[in-house]
């Protein structure tokens, strides 16, 4: 992969965990403890294979990303 196929991997993978975030939230509204506590550990371990499939592959790819990202998300709050 490419540099810039890579940041477009990572802006992805960040827009699907934000997603599902605000899945959660929603849920919290909508469901009852139960359901909410099982869609949170789902949610929970979603996020985490983004970030093992996605994520860190494109980063161990570019580790040169890892302060582009971080400036990106310090000045703008997000990496777009």
């Amino acid at each position: 992969m490419d540099i810039d196929f890579a940041r477009h991997i990572i802006r992805t993978a960040f827009r699907t965990s934000r997603d599902l975030q605000d899945l959660l939230r929603l849920a919290q509204e909508v469901c009852d403890k139960q359901e909410y506590d099982a869609l949170a550990l789902g949610v929970a371990e979603a996020i985490d294979n983004v970030g093992q499939a996605l994520t860190n592959k494109a980063m161990a790819a570019y580790p040169e990303l890892e302060g582009e990202i971080d400036a990106r998300i310090d000045s703008y709050g997000q990496y777009f």
